[in-house]
């Protein structure tokens, strides 16, 4: 009895085998799947500095690979038609619409080395796929974008101390209202030759007619602090530090940050052996040198180490891995952003 069940269950499992089989539909793709249909660019406001965190808004209709399928949609830059060289991925989504900052995407044409003030012409396209090996292209649509020179005119305090010779107004101490309101921000290296503490003080105006300092509280390697108009000079264990104002509530907080270098057979002492420091440049929100630079290569890195290192991405303009080339000798600027991921290099 036994022998017959274990027969018959057999056979029914079977059975239910091979109708399972018959009833999954295996997706069929198109052997002609349809591309998005990308539109034109859509800017919120005018491509300038002013507007820098205005959006440019790309949309498209969806592609069919002929089979329902979650697809993904990546929208891209380039300065070529061809897509050649010069391509930037502006953003990944699955949506059919996406942004881009104008900031970001002037960034993108002085990092490919376009002029300030020069029309150019731009081509973007979306990519559609719903596997790595399963992709398709839109056509390329074109806009004429003018670069313009990232600077706002933000207001400003000034940071006088022993690492820049008690200069109010000098370059190298100055912190800047983002928000156009009380509080002030930048990032400063605070290094006094090789002493371990340096003093500073801060002030409203390029001068000494008034001026705030106090007594700073230490929490790990970051200080806080009241500003006190009669107080004596702050003091800080040398280093660099975001720093942080508030005129109105009258505190101050310090938090210690990378301090961002550039090696490289490019930079002097030509060699890989040493960093030249960058300078924090706070209206731009960007750390940049101009100097005389060699043909070679060379690479950003923080705190003198290669623990955190950026160099060339395959896309120019784009922070990644590999050695930054520099194909001639000259006066450079060199500018990167490290929240963007973007840098500059400009031929003097």
């Amino acid at each position: 009895m036994k022998k017959i069940k274990l027969a018959l269950f057999i056979t029914v499992l079977g059975v239910l085998l091979v109708s399972c089989e018959r009833d999954i539909t295996e997706p069929m793709i198109s052997s002609s799947p349809t591309k998005a249909t990308i539109s034109d660019l859509s800017l919120t406001a005018a491509f300038t500095v002013n507007n820098a965190d205005s959006l440019i808004t790309f949309s498209w209709a969806a592609a069919d690979f002929g089979f329902q399928s979650s697809t993904t949609y990546e929208v891209q830059l380039s300065s070529k038609n061809d897509f050649s060289s010069n391509v930037a991925t502006l953003f990944t989504t699955q949506k059919l619409k996406g942004t881009a900052k104008v900031g970001d995407v002037n960034s993108l044409l002085l990092g490919w080395g376009f002029n300030i003030g020069t029309p150019v012409t731009v081509y973007y396209r979306v990519i559609s796929s719903v596997t790595s090996s399963l992709t398709i292209y839109s056509d390329t649509k074109s806009k004429s974008l003018t670069p313009y020179d990232a600077v706002i005119n933000y207001p400003m305090i000034y940071v006088p101390g022993a690492y820049q010779g008690w200069s109010p107004g000098a370059t190298n101490g100055i912190l800047y209202s983002y928000g156009f309101n009380s509080v002030y921000q930048g990032i400063i290296r605070i290094k006094d030759g090789t002493n371990a503490s340096s003093e500073f003080k801060i002030a409203p105006a390029p001068n000494w007619n008034n001026s705030w300092g106090g007594t700073l509280t230490k929490t790990g390697n970051n200080y806080s602090g009241a500003l006190n108009s009669s107080g004596g000079n702050f003091t800080v264990a040398a280093g660099v530090y975001a720093i942080t104002v508030d005129v109105t509530a009258l505190t101050i907080t310090l938090t210690k940050t990378d301090d961002w270098g550039i090696i490289g057979s490019a930079v002097p002492p030509y060699d890989w052996s040493k960093d030249v420091d960058l300078f924090y440049n706070g209206q731009r929100k960007m750390w940049e040198i101009t100097a005389d630079f060699k043909a070679g290569a060379f690479k950003f890195r923080a705190n003198d180490d290669w623990a955190v290192n950026y160099g060339y991405s395959g896309t120019t303009g784009v922070l990644g891995g590999t050695d930054i080339p520099l194909a001639a000798d000259g006066n450079y600027t060199i500018r990167v952003d490290f929240v963007k991921q973007i840098y500059t290099v400009k031929k003097n």
